[in-house]
């Protein structure tokens, strides 16, 4: 019944997924499809893609219609395109709202409560709320404008760092031959068609983050600078919103996206930046992924509380999901 369920979903430059949620937390249905940021993947591949997600979610539970729904999208609140999106979306999905993904991210990371979360993915933001329900964000403007911190930068960055090493303007670094063969090359000088191509895309930078990683680890000095800078520039993102929303106290900084995995001298440098301005901040793992913060989203527009025992709900059924 529409009455018993809310849907959720997160959509970015590399996937969408979705849940469907009973009123009490209990997740019954999940799906995935492919990007749904309307600025770098278009309006109609990206709702072609929300509706897939939430649709094979919908095969899963047996559950097509939706009291609510809340989709936190990358892109779409600082562009008309969200709009596009919203006017075109299924009536079947109830009262809905479009947040930005950063929005989802927090409220599945600190389950609907004060705090901020940083996003560094195959873009990057941060995004945070204070106890009076006050709003900030900096960065997220995409790859063309910022996104620093994020996999694209990194890859990017990987990718001028081996640049110069061919051209013996800068240091020596593993990521040339390891740039190379990730991508196919059999010269340094094919990359020029490689990253000109109308088809390339942010992530296809983004997937070069493992092998920056990897450089790092057997001690590529160029490859630790790279990840180290990174951290750094998205601890300034983050300290712009700590500032902005005058936030003191103990308060939850989550950290989301697959930058942040295998922790390096990335998260080093980041920590250290955003203690530069809250000092007893507590860095945390996310409570919930994304998705799901848009499904809390979704059952707080319906006034439900998002209670410590609601939470249990979900925790144990996305385990049984897992298993």
């Amino acid at each position: 019944m529409p009455d018993d369920h809310v849907l959720g979903v997160d959509g970015g430059g590399t996937w969408t997924r979705a849940v469907i949620m009973r009123l009490d937390g209990t997740v019954v249905g999940r799906g995935q499809a492919g990007p749904s940021n309307p600025i770098t993947n278009g309006v109609e591949q990206a709702l072609s893609n929300i509706i897939e997600a939430v649709n094979s979610a919908g095969q899963a539970s047996g559950v097509e219609e939706f009291k609510a729904s809340t989709l936190g999208l990358a892109g779409a609140t600082r562009s008309h395109l969200g709009e596009e999106i919203y006017d075109r979306l299924p009536n079947s999905y109830g009262v809905t709202k479009i947040v930005s993904d950063a929005h989802s991210a927090l409220a599945g990371a600190t389950g609907c409560r004060p705090g901020v979360v940083v996003i560094a993915g195959t873009g990057s933001i941060a995004y945070g709320m204070n106890k009076k329900g006050e709003e900030a964000r900096a960065g997220g403007w995409g790859w063309r404008l910022g996104d620093v911190g994020s996999g694209y930068a990194i890859g990017k960055n990987a990718i001028i760092a081996a640049l110069k090493d061919h051209d013996q303007s800068g240091a020596p670094t593993k990521l040339k031959e390891m740039v190379m063969g990730h991508l196919g090359l059999s010269d340094m000088e094919e990359i020029i068609d490689w990253a000109y191509s109308p088809e390339r895309e942010a992530s296809h930078f983004a997937s070069i983050v493992p092998l920056v990683k990897e450089a790092e680890n057997r001690g590529d000095s160029v490859a630790s600078f790279i990840m180290e800078n990174a951290g750094t520039q998205l601890g300034l993102v983050a300290q712009a919103v700590i500032k902005r929303l005058q936030i003191d106290g103990g308060f939850p900084v989550a950290c989301s996206g697959g930058v942040f995995k295998q922790p390096n001298r990335y998260n080093r440098a980041f920590e250290e930046t955003v203690r530069e301005v809250a000092q007893t901040c507590e860095f945390i793992e996310p409570l919930f992924t994304p998705t799901v913060g848009s499904a809390l989203l979704a059952l707080n527009s319906l006034d439900v509380e998002i209670s410590d025992g609601l939470q249990v709900n979900v925790g144990k059924s996305i385990r049984w999901f897992d298993e």
